[in-house]
């Protein structure tokens, strides 16, 4: 039997971050879509992802509350930013993100970061 494919919402401002996290999810196993906006996220919830990444330079206004709805339905959520941004990140961790990390993080960490997600049964 075939293993479902797991999917990533992610919100991401910058193209290289985005191929990358593709690039690694399909290694993976996985795939990502792109989102831009918290309306989008709330609409994809349905197809339960197993992630969602949010880039905290990236999001607009409000976009804590697409954060409560997928933590709502179980779906994790990841965010990074720069690491001097303090402010977002206390956001992001008030907002109930499940892992809050910097972009030099992500960067490094990333095949391990998205394995917790995409490798849960």
């Amino acid at each position: 039997m075939e293993a479902a494919v797991k999917t990533i919402l992610a919100w991401v401002n910058n193209l290289m971050f985005s191929v990358r996290i593709g690039e690694v999810a399909s290694q993976l196993g996985g795939h990502v879509i792109l989102v831009n906006s918290k309306e989008e996220i709330v609409e994809k919830l349905d197809i339960h992802p197993s992630l969602l990444i949010l880039d905290l330079t990236a999001v607009t206004d409000g976009w804590q509350e697409s954060v409560a709805k997928a933590k709502a339905t179980g779906v994790p959520v990841l965010a990074y930013g720069p690491h001097v941004n303090v402010d977002a990140r206390r956001a992001a961790e008030e907002a109930g993100c499940d892992e809050v990390v910097a972009n030099s993080k992500l960067t490094l960490e990333l095949p391990n970061l998205l394995a917790k997600y995409l490798t849960i049964a």
